[in-house]
């Protein structure tokens, strides 16, 4: 058989690599100085851009933080304004050293809002500030008018039985 390349049905498709040409030695130095430049320069602006990035990282932390800090502050504030009109509208007024005895993030709920109906629970297990008298309040005072005007009786029977 012919071992010629157009009689061959066995060709491979795979192509030789090329190689380059052999650089001289001063070449050879040169080119890895440069590579080694821009490496050296790609990694300082890694390093940069890294370096950023973990500051731009912890400044969102302590902005998450702080957020997280002002909204608990503001949901205890909101809880015990809450709480102090609930006890006006029972009539009680509730001290300042009286509310800071209190545990406020007890009135919180788990997303950390004001819980109205533990708030409510807590005032009306504390009773009424005024207590309503067994017996009526208003016997021997006088005269119970319905507009508080002076009711004109006429003459007296002192002053009749005088005449």
């Amino acid at each position: 058989m012919d071992d010629s390349p157009s009689n061959t049905l066995d060709a491979t498709t795979e192509m030789e690599p090329v190689t380059e040409a052999p650089l001289e030695g001063s070449q050879i130095d040169s080119e890895t100085d440069k590579w080694k430049s821009l490496s050296r320069t790609n990694e300082a602006r890694w390093k940069a851009a890294s370096a950023e990035l973990e500051a731009a990282t912890a400044k969102s932390s302590e902005l998450e933080q702080a957020m997280a800090t002002m909204k608990q502050e503001h949901a205890l504030t909101l809880a015990e304004i809450q709480l102090q009109q609930a006890a006006k509208e029972r009539g009680m007024e509730l001290t300042p050293e009286a509310m800071s005895k209190l545990n406020m993030a007890a009135f919180l709920t788990e997303e950390g809002s004001a819980d109205l109906h533990t708030i409510t629970e807590f005032v009306s297990s504390l009773g009424s500030a005024t207590k309503k008298p067994t017996y009526p309040q208003d016997v021997g005072i006088g005269p119970h008018g319905g507009n508080g005007a002076p009711v004109d009786r006429g003459v007296s029977l002192d002053a009749r039985a005088r005449r």
